[in-house]
């Protein structure tokens, strides 16, 4: 930063700032070299695509416990210009001096005191929800597999907006399968509690062998659960105007006729035989990311509680249905072994349709920019 912080300061500005650019479309580099000399450092360095122009804006933050003056605001335009920017606002909760006020304005710095960063971070603040019971926390391992999760090389993947994330409510209905007096079977059913759909099941006794499951939810029921109207995210995920709570559109008592068909229908138990003792609402976090390499978009949804992958079209490779090695550094396609090559000069991944060869006996793969 621009000069020395309060020892209790944490970077909270810096902080603020980040979260200001990224709701506002931008990415976010923090402590950027300025120069090749090593010596001078920019605190945040924002920018963003529109249409074909790149935008950057350079952002210093001052933690410290007075004004800034000119002086300083002179040092921050010298550190725009040797980083080749235009662009810049200097962030200081305490204010500016006269002259560094006067200096801002010749030299084209805007200046943000603390109204005016209030004023943006009231703007990206979520509308205070009702408390929502039975809240799971989202588990700290889902930003490690929103992107590069399970390729050779997925840092190749970008996002294109912040993930979405939505506390989806969802119906856990415990039952019990009798046969007469003696229980044969005990689990439990999971419903998607916007559109009442069946997505899970387990059994915790017995044997019901056609009851299906996905996997998906079951474990959630391990996670211990909280009442509010947000839990507290990782700070991985910097996300919070993304966030939904979705309504649920579905009753109990609905959930509870629909257990007795699901059970009924495939154990072929008499309904008598049949009984939901509890049904339990959590409301589950639903990561949903949009992804691009080259072009190429792909979505990802993950169960967020247990960082499970609910839907991921990386996973399948674009030539075939086989599973996933590298993104095509040419083209963007994802694909399996079988239709993966490297370049043998610059060791780029390639899919089968985009690689090229040189030589006649012993051909080479290669890029196209290595062939040339």
């Amino acid at each position: 930063m621009a000069s020395q912080t309060s020892s209790n300061s944490n970077n909270f500005v810096l902080d603020m700032v980040s979260d200001v650019c990224r709701v506002e479309g931008f990415n976010v580099e923090k402590n950027v070299q300025a120069d090749d000399s090593g010596d001078h450092f920019v605190d945040i360095i924002a920018s963003r695509t529109t249409g074909k122009k790149i935008q950057k804006v350079a952002f210093e933050c001052w933690e410290g416990d007075r004004q800034v003056n000119g002086r300083e605001v002179e040092g921050f335009v010298n550190r725009l210009k040797s980083a080749g920017l235009s662009s810049g606002i200097y962030v200081s909760p305490k204010g500016f001096t006269g002259d560094a006020e006067f200096i801002a304005r010749k030299l084209g710095v805007e200046l943000w005191d603390l109204a005016k960063l209030k004023e943006r971070v009231e703007k990206i603040k979520p509308p205070e929800q009702q408390k929502v019971p039975g809240t799971l926390p989202v588990s700290r391992t889902v930003a490690s597999r929103i992107l590069a999760y399970g390729l050779e090389n997925g840092s190749v993947l970008r996002l294109t907006s912040m993930p979405k994330l939505e506390f989806r409510p969802y119906f856990f209905a415990d039952f019990t399968l009798n046969h007469g007096k003696k229980r044969k079977a005990k689990g439990v059913i999971v419903f998607d509690g916007v559109d009442g759909r069946e997505c899970d099941a387990g059994l915790f006794e017995g044997e019901l062998k056609n009851l299906p499951g996905s996997g998906l939810f079951v474990d959630c029921l391990e996670i211990e659960s909280s009442t509010g109207s947000m839990p507290h995210l990782p700070p991985e995920l910097e996300m919070k105007n993304t966030v939904t709570v979705a309504p649920a559109g579905v009753a109990e008592d609905s959930i509870r006729a629909h257990t007795g068909e699901i059970i009924g229908r495939e154990s072929g138990a008499h309904p008598d035989d049949i009984s939901v003792s509890d049904i339990k609402l959590l409301h589950i976090p639903i990561v949903t990311a949009e992804l691009v390499a080259l072009g190429r978009s792909y979505r990802k949804i993950l169960q967020a509680a247990t960082s499970k992958v609910i839907w991921d079209e990386t996973r399948k490779c674009n030539l075939c249905d086989k599973a996933t090695q590298a993104i095509c550094e040419e083209c963007g396609k994802v694909v399996c072994h079988e239709h993966t090559r490297l370049c043998s000069s610059c060791r780029k991944h390639l899919c089968t349709e985009c690689v090229t060869t040189k030589g006649v006996i012993n051909k080479s793969p290669l890029c196209h920019s290595c062939k040339k």
